[in-house]
């Protein structure tokens, strides 16, 4: 594997609602997974497997040989697990909807007519839930000057654009809420 390749796979990327994270450690494919919406920030599974593979014929017999000395996953291994790390990456990947949820409040317009509109519309009413506020709709409603009804609609709506499942933000809202936050930066 290439220098190009170990670094492309040494980086978090999504995989439907999850985070997965790779690295290779000679012949053996260390992985783990992270779910964005599970109520902490860790991963949720960690793989390990023999991985030899490729054009290189040569370098399919020096990992071999590598996996034939340690007669299986070694535990020297499982001590460079950086697990810290994964941790670590992974609450960065959501720092900007994470970093959000406790903070400020989100920029909700007045009307909604886009899908970013509604992503922030659904973002605050999830940050105030997160606040534990009794009635997180009606002060929403409030604060924006409109009926809990038409609330309602809006928060209906965001179902519809796929952007609210009912409890939580989608892998599509929170796409659009990360690319608006860093467009948002790039800007200032």
């Amino acid at each position: 594997m290439s220098t190009d390749e170990t670094d492309a796979v040494n980086e978090w990327h999504h995989d439907g609602s999850e985070l997965v994270w790779r690295r290779y450690y000679g012949p053996w494919e260390v992985s783990a997974r992270a779910d964005i919406n599970a109520p902490f920030t860790g991963p949720i599974e960690l793989k390990i497997r023999l991985s030899i593979g490729g054009p290189d014929e040569d370098e399919i017999v020096r990992l071999m040989d590598q996996a034939l000395e340690t007669d299986g996953i070694p535990a020297s291994l499982l001590r460079q697990v950086p697990f810290a790390q994964i941790k670590a990456q992974f609450r960065a990947a959501l720092e900007p909807q994470q970093n959000q949820v406790m903070g400020e409040p989100w920029p909700v317009p007045e009307r909604c007519r886009t899908e970013l509109d509604y992503a922030l519309l659904v973002a605050e009413l999830a940050r105030l839930r997160a606040t534990e506020t009794t009635a997180p709709q009606g002060e929403l409603a409030a604060r924006l000057g409109v009926g809990k009804a038409t609330l309602s609609e809006r928060v209906k709506r965001a179902k519809e654009l796929g952007l609210w499942d009912g409890k939580r933000l989608t892998d599509k809202a929170t796409t659009i809420l990360n690319d608006w936050l860093s467009s948002d930066r790039k800007e200032q």
